[in-house]
């Protein structure tokens, strides 16, 4: 009886630990729907923002992000607000067209300027055209924005949203300075849909083959060996197809790596090869081919493939050295010399010498060895310091001894040169400390942290400190991040005024500035994109301060002055609490910190 007795009991207690671990995950779930849903109708608050704004380009690149993220909750919504935008950018497109058809443009009247000639005023055509090359730049960013969700609709829109352009020389011209571009999307596309990436890649081989096809076919072949396959026989029969005008260099990387890839298929549990020997033999072929038809005076360029020929064509090598007029041995000393310059050239791109060489070139000063070993010292004692700063609550320690950690910890931080890793080192042990359950020294800890800022910043590097002095409190003791960056943002108000007045001043030609309104689709078309998703600290930060107050988050934001500021700092706290990738990282990093409080 009394076995049973203790085994109910037992089953009692652990249904009471099940039970509370169910309680504390459901309560976590429904507070991420909460602050989710809240997000959703800032997202909803912010389009009204956005739509608001003077100039068209912002509407639409802002729009584009907002549609962007409202797919992760609604997709029928989101693909109403593509379409909105897509329709604002051929009105826009329309526009430029039909002033640059009335003053007879062409891209042939571009003015090529001097660096920092803000102050030069264009001529009618110049202006018109920096400020078509602008849309250039926001067809770009939708593009981007759509292929993140829907690759054909990106495609579809990245293809067809220059039809606008009623000059067909002018349409050819800007679809062939895009091609960076297209690859840049290609290769983003064949890392979610290798199928699709070899669909869209063929489009681009008619125009010819480069170096930038041969690394979409790796991309491709990583994800699908099968869709690799597809598209490098597509590559070798343009290649065999037009091989009077083909880049020597991108044939050599395709044989080189189909080569490669026939070597690992031979090996157990290898993969399909792109090619077979024979068609490697064929690919040879043509760069034969191609080297000996070339002129006398462009033959050397020629020879720095020649080891690629004889793999698979050792007789047409030797057609090339005839016709290079070169021996044997002279291939060799060529082949060492050039084997010598490119290894020169590594040791002087990387900084290092070669210990093994006899040269005083390639050696490392004394002074710069003992620098290189300071260095390293130092980077090990920060790797120990994070380590035992993160054993604070990683693991079960007596009172004393985590007590020991910090108080060395401490020594350490303050010992380490540079604000920043004082600070960023600062509040990871303060954060620490805090989920220790003792947050009157984690507050002592943020002091000292606080003490290393500028309480008034004023320059650019003020600012970053007070950032991340905001983003240790966040994690330390949210109810003093979210006054701290009140105070930072009013005081950063002022500075943007400032700079924006002086925007306003130099830029003659309203590029940057049009209607007192900075051009954020200006700067590239991805600005945006670069702003509100590549600030990964920021990310970490915006989602602590929404978990515990996303009114308070929201309401920071408001504190910018600047419209197109106040809805760029909008887009950040949106796409960290929307973003499905963004919301997941945060408890990631939590779920292996918690721990019991400490004893006081």
């Amino acid at each position: 009886m009394f076995p049973k007795t203790i085994a109910l009991a037992l089953l009692f207690m652990l249904s009471a630990v099940v039970s509370a671990q169910t309680t504390q995950e459901k309560n976590a779930t429904e507070q991420a729907e909460k602050v989710r849903k809240e997000a959703v109708a800032f997202l909803r608050e912010t389009l009204s923002d956005v739509n608001g704004m003077r100039s068209l380009e912002n509407r639409i690149s802002f729009g584009a992000e907002l549609a962007g993220l409202m797919w992760f909750h609604d997709e029928r919504e989101a693909r109403s607000m593509y379409t909105g935008v897509i329709g604002d950018f051929r009105d826009l497109v329309a526009k430029y067209d039909h002033q640059m058809n009335e003053l007879g443009v062409t891209l042939t009247d571009e003015e090529t300027r001097p660096f920092m000639s803000f102050m030069v005023e264009p001529t009618d055509k110049g202006r018109i055209l920096r400020k078509f090359a602008s849309v250039i730049g926001v067809r770009q960013q939708i593009a981007l924005s759509i292929a993140e969700h829907d690759p054909d609709l990106a495609f579809g829109f990245y293809y067809d949203s220059l039809s606008a352009i009623a000059n067909p020389e002018l349409r050819t011209q800007v679809e062939s300075r895009d091609t960076h571009f297209e690859f840049q999307l290609l290769n983003e596309l064949a890392e979610k849909n290798a199928a699709k990436a070899a669909q869209f890649g063929l489009r681009s081989i008619d125009k010819g083959v480069t170096s930038q096809h041969i690394e979409l076919l790796k991309k491709i072949y990583a994800k699908d060996p099968d869709k690799g396959m597809e598209f490098g026989a597509a590559l070798l029969s343009r290649f065999k197809k037009n091989s009077d005008a083909i880049e020597l260099y991108a044939l050599s990387s395709l044989i080189d790596f189909g080569g490669e890839k026939l070597e690992a298929s031979r090996k157990t549990g290898g993969k399909r090869p792109i090619y077979s020997l024979s068609e490697l033999r064929e690919l040879t072929e043509v760069m034969a081919q191609a080297i000996l038809k070339r002129k006398d005076d462009e033959g050397m360029i020629g020879a720095g493939y020649i080891s690629t020929v004889q793999k698979y064509a050792p007789g047409r090598a030797a057609q090339i050295r005839a016709k290079l007029k070169m021996s044997e041995s002279e291939y060799r000393d060529y082949q060492t010399m050039t084997n010598s310059v490119m290894a020169t050239n590594a040791v002087s791109i990387s900084g290092y010498g070669d210990y093994s060489s006899n040269s005083n070139a390639n050696r490392i000063s004394p002074s710069h060895e003992r620098a290189m070993r300071e260095r390293e010292e130092q980077e090990k004692v920060e790797r120990k310091l994070m380590e035992d700063v993160q054993s604070l609550s990683g693991k079960q320690l007596p009172k004393e001894e985590r007590d020991k950690i910090v108080i060395q910890a401490r020594k350490i931080i303050m010992q380490t040169p540079g604000r920043e890793k004082k600070i960023m080192a600062l509040s990871a042990l303060a954060s620490q400390v805090s989920k220790m359950g003792d947050k009157e020294l984690a507050a002592e800890i943020m002091r000292d942290a606080e003490r290393l800022v500028n309480p008034a910043p004023k320059t650019y590097q003020d600012f970053l400190l007070s950032w991340m002095l905001a983003s240790g409190y966040a994690e330390a003791d949210p109810d003093k991040a979210f006054p701290l960056l009140e105070d930072t943002i009013g005081r950063a108000n002022d500075t943007l005024a400032a700079f924006v007045k002086v925007g306003e001043f130099i830029d003659v030609a309203e590029e940057m500035i049009q209607d007192g309104e900075v051009q954020v689709g200006v700067f590239g078309g991805q600005m945006i994109r670069g702003l509100t998703s590549e600030l990964g600290m920021a990310d970490a930060t915006i989602q602590v301060l929404a978990k515990v107050d996303f009114t308070k988050t929201k309401n920071l934001t408001n504190r910018f002055d600047r419209t197109e500021i106040r809805i760029l700092a909008k887009m950040m706290v949106l796409r960290a609490v929307l973003s499905p990738k963004k919301a997941a990282e945060p408890d990631e990093v939590t779920d292996e910190l918690v721990t019991e409080p400490v004893d006081n």
